[in-house]
């Protein structure tokens, strides 16, 4: 939950239409992407800890189901990314066609990185992170606003693998990761797309935005340690939680077993 929120935009105000649309699959540096386009916009940039973060989950989460089954239309669009000029990562990456056509002065872009680097990514953060989330107490889940988050993820991923995924398959990821970006490739024209790894840094991403060099590092935020941090946490609670059910069964055998055996 940590990793979900720590890069979470706090309360943003009504913005204008997106100005950027993120194209690239998660773990290309969106955390990165994130922060550097907020640097440079001064706006809010949409990513999967906004959905799942304390502000929107409870708002946001269901939405987002709702656009893979009934599509995401301009209004509902406008409901979710109203508050922010970009975005990035997983869930509004899937629908980066639809949120073309909805934004048509947006620019977007696809970040990439080496396909077995980031096969090893996805399975060591994604998948790890589905599991753990399969696992964690449901009703801590509702607590935290996250009840449907494992439906919303799972939701995603069937619409951008297919129904029969399998993040496990490394060949699969791997095939499915190079058509998707040469699917985008096609599907945007030239000039609207700027195709770009988190180490160029600022030149491409300035150029292709028409913005100046800021007179700061980029940001390269590992946030594969907040990941693990977070599994880490979930992992303990899971634990924890599972001992006090097992805990509690066994001491209301042990009542019953005195209240009327006896």
């Amino acid at each position: 939950i940590q990793f979900c929120t720590k890069y979470q935009t706090k309360m943003p105000q009504k913005t204008h239409s997106l100005v950027v649309i993120g194209a690239g699959a998660p773990r290309t540096g969106t955390v990165s992407q994130k922060v550097a386009l907020e640097l440079l916009l001064g706006q809010p940039c949409y990513h999967m800890g906004e959905a799942l973060g304390p502000h929107n989950s409870r708002r946001h989460i269901p939405m987002w189901i709702q656009a893979v089954e009934s599509g995401l239309s301009k209004s509902l669009a406008d409901e979710i990314l109203g508050n922010y000029a970009a975005c990035v990562d997983y869930p509004t990456a899937s629908f980066y066609k639809e949120l073309m056509q909805h934004y048509p002065n947006a620019k977007v872009i696809l970040s990439v990185r080496d396909t077995s680097s980031w096969v090893e990514s996805m399975q060591s953060s994604i998948l790890k992170a589905m599991h753990t989330m399969e696992r964690f107490p449901r009703p801590l889940k509702w607590l935290l606003g996250i009840g449907q988050a494992d439906k919303m993820i799972d939701a995603v991923f069937r619409r951008e693998f297919g129904d029969n995924y399998n993040l496990a398959d490394s060949e699969f990821m791997a095939r499915r990761f190079e058509e998707r970006n040469d699917s985008i490739r096609r599907v945007v024209p030239s000039e609207r797309l700027l195709e770009f790894r988190v180490s160029d840094g600022w030149a491409p991403l300035c150029q292709f935005l028409n913005l100046p060099v800021p007179d700061k590092p980029f940001p390269r935020l590992n946030d594969r340690k907040q990941v693990e941090r977070a599994l880490n946490i979930m992992t303990a609670i899971t634990y924890v939680s599972d001992a006090l059910a097992t805990a509690s069964c066994i001491g209301l055998a042990v009542w019953i077993g005195r209240r009327f055996l006896n």
